[in-house]
């Protein structure tokens, strides 16, 4: 899908630019470290600027941030293994249910649009923990169950702060911030 860019259009995947790297898990910038905002950052992507040009380079992006805090602080490679590539597939289920958010207009009902948060947010936590627990090597050879069954001890601080993050998006498009940020500049 072909976007046109224009000044709203920038100023949205530059503040997108800065929230990843202000709150990816594993940077280095700060001792105090936001929740990881790259899920909602990808359903963002979905809704508003659905390119797949996008969601490969802030695929890029959160990689550079990753394996840069490896390269200053090698405890920071620990989740650096084969299943970290499972981020493509859970990333990528976040683009998609952003651009079902925006193709079925459900950001006009909050029911929905968590219903459709809380799904892709467990999928994605699904998809990547799996991932990691059955490719990255450190578990010998789990099965699918006792991957799933390891896994959900992480569930709730992988679910709470994107329903948070995902609350603040609904709340910024139902007061139409857009409208009155873009005044300002």
């Amino acid at each position: 899908m072909i976007q046109k860019f224009n000044k709203y259009n920038l100023i949205s995947i530059l503040f997108l630019i800065m929230l990843m790297i202000v709150t990816r898990g594993s940077h280095f910038l700060t001792e105090f470290s936001l929740p990881d905002a790259s899920l909602l950052i990808f359903l963002i992507l979905g809704i508003f600027a659905p390119s797949l040009i996008l969601f490969v380079l802030f695929f890029t992006l959160g990689s550079l941030i990753d394996f840069g805090s490896a390269a200053f602080d090698l405890s920071k490679a620990f989740c650096l293994t084969d299943g970290y590539w499972g981020l493509i597939p859970a990333y990528y289920l976040m683009f998609l249910s952003g651009q079902l958010i925006k193709s079925k207009k459900i950001l006009n009902n909050i029911n929905i649009f968590l219903v459709i948060l809380l799904g892709s947010t467990t999928f994605a936590f699904i998809i990547s923990t799996n991932t990691y627990y059955m490719f990255s090597g450190r578990f010998g050879n789990p099965s699918l169950m006792e991957s799933i069954i390891q896994g959900w001890n992480y569930y709730p601080g992988y679910l709470v702060p994107n329903i948070v993050y995902g609350l603040i998006l609904y709340t910024i498009y139902k007061l139409n911030i857009k409208k009155y940020f873009l005044k300002l500049i």
